[in-house]
């Protein structure tokens, strides 16, 4: 908003300078704040873009991590969760940022509005001051005889002289507390954009430090000697005796648990008949001899009775002891 062009007395126009300076104060907050929040927000949605492709880094890796094994594997891991423990921080620095510098400034939007009311109501009294001057300088030119006419209006220009006075110095008052409230805000809120950073990157540096060292204590000819040893696993001879007795263990397992053939069984049988028939032979003569002992083997008859059992068990070993049968074979 501008002043109505007119004639103007010197302090009329040094007010104009000053509403003048004031405006261009108000609208060049107004501008400037509103592309620097524009820019904060770009930066907090960049920074939640860049933590959303960081986590999907460390997720990939930590999902490579759990295919080694080792002491590797451990290393890995560690630096897998060192990434996603940075990204925690990210997520604090943008919560920070959003909170602490891009809130306060979004507030300025407000402020200058009320500035450029009081601006705008300090304008309009400027111009009614212009236009009832005007009219009090054509009252004198048409009528410089009605002086009842001047005097009123002469009196309306003074009324509004004083309400332009007034609501300069309230705007000026106004400006100046937005002045000083300004470059207190400047100074907190960048204070807080940089204390916001320094936060951010110095536990950053403090992860990445301490990542960079536990990556440097990998010991690569450890690794490569477990690597070759997953790929000849037996190279040893202590390894192959371990694997050999282990197999003889679980063959002597498996004989134990293993039941008797039919054949066996058959044969086992057939053993045992003819120690019992053996036995008994053993006993009977024993028996016999004893006998013979006593009757002197004198009598013809019991040589013959003797002849005649030996016989009859001689048949009867032959009935006992038949001829043994072809064993059958079947699949174990």
């Amino acid at each position: 908003m501008s002043f109505t062009k007119g004639p103007q007395t010197p302090e009329a126009r040094e007010r104009e300078a000053q509403s003048k300076f004031i405006e261009d104060s108000v609208q060049k907050v107004q501008k400037y704040f509103g592309l620097l929040c524009n820019e904060i927000g770009g930066i907090c949605r960049k920074n939640g873009r860049l933590r959303d492709k960081y986590d999907d880094f460390a997720k990939t890796f930590m999902e490579y991590a759990n295919t080694e094994q080792g002491p590797l594997k451990a290393k890995l891991t560690s630096f897998s969760e060192n990434v996603s423990a940075i990204q925690d921080y990210r997520q604090a620095q943008i919560e920070r940022m959003e909170g602490k510098v891009l809130t306060p400034l979004t507030t300025y939007g407000k402020e200058c509005k009320h500035t450029q009311t009081d601006l705008n109501t300090s304008f309009k009294a400027r111009n009614r001051e212009v236009k009832q001057q005007q009219q009090v300088e054509t009252l004198r030119n048409k009528s410089p005889h009605d002086r009842h006419t001047i005097t009123q209006a002469e009196a309306e220009l003074q009324r509004r002289t004083v309400d332009v006075a007034r609501t300069t110095q309230a705007l000026a008052d106004t400006i100046d507390k937005f002045e000083k409230k300004k470059i207190q805000d400047l100074k907190k809120i960048f204070s807080e954009f940089v204390k916001v950073e320094m936060l951010f990157h110095a536990k950053a540096l403090e992860l990445y430090s301490a990542t960079y060292n536990e990556l440097q204590t990998i010991d690569e000819e450890e690794h490569i000697e477990l690597f070759r040893n997953n790929l000849r696993p037996t190279s040893t001879l202590k390894d192959r005796l371990d694997i050999a007795q282990s197999n003889l263990d679980s063959t002597s397992a498996l004989d134990n648990e293993r039941k008797p053939t039919v054949t066996q069984r058959t044969r086992t049988a057939l053993r045992d008949t003819t120690l019992s028939h053996h036995n008994q032979q053993d006993h009977r003569n024993d028996d016999e001899n004893d006998d013979s002992d006593e009757d002197d083997y004198g009598s013809e008859e019991d040589e013959e009775d003797y002849e005649d059992e030996t016989e009859d068990e001689d048949e009867v070993e032959e009935l006992k002891t038949p001829e043994p049968r072809r064993a059958r074979t079947k699949p174990w």
